[in-house]
């Protein structure tokens, strides 16, 4: 286990999408596809620096389709946090970052409609809402109190 307590989410940000949102794609007034969307979108001022929500192994950076620009980090005990659309990233794979660490910046890449970072949590490979990591007394209740119990 490499984080420590809650995770952050971009400073000063307001949330423009949420986890599990169902989006229809139309072309020339027709519907060609629809998805959920899986993570938060938060928007701050344009390119605004963006922090590890905590501290961990960044295992990815680079292009990657509708997300764009992308960081992953490692948050290890198979729990990962996921940027995207960034404009700048400032980390490289094997990078120990600390939660706060500025890991990136805030843009519109990838399949993004402005300026905002898709912000996502996976838990074995599978993603899930990042509210319940973003609430201490969620984590406590449901994994290191879990834990610390064995």
């Amino acid at each position: 286990m490499l984080w420590d307590g809650m995770f952050q989410r971009l400073p000063r940000s307001a949330a423009r999408a949420g986890f599990g949102d169902h989006r229809y794609f139309t072309y020339q007034g027709k519907q060609v596809g629809e998805s959920y969307h899986l993570g938060f979108d938060l928007a701050s001022v344009r390119n605004a620096e963006v922090p590890a929500a905590n501290n961990g192994r960044v295992v990815f950076t680079g292009e990657l389709g509708i997300y764009g620009n992308l960081v992953v980090i490692d948050h290890g005990l198979g729990l990962m946090s996921l940027y995207s659309h960034l404009s700048e990233i400032h980390v490289k794979v094997g990078d120990v970052v600390q939660k706060g660490a500025i890991i990136a910046k805030t843009g519109s890449t990838g399949l993004a409609f402005g300026d905002h970072l898709h912000f996502g949590i996976l838990v074995g490979g599978v993603e899930v809402t990042p509210l319940e990591w973003l609430d201490p007394k969620w984590i406590k209740d449901n994994i290191t109190g879990r834990l610390n119990a064995q």
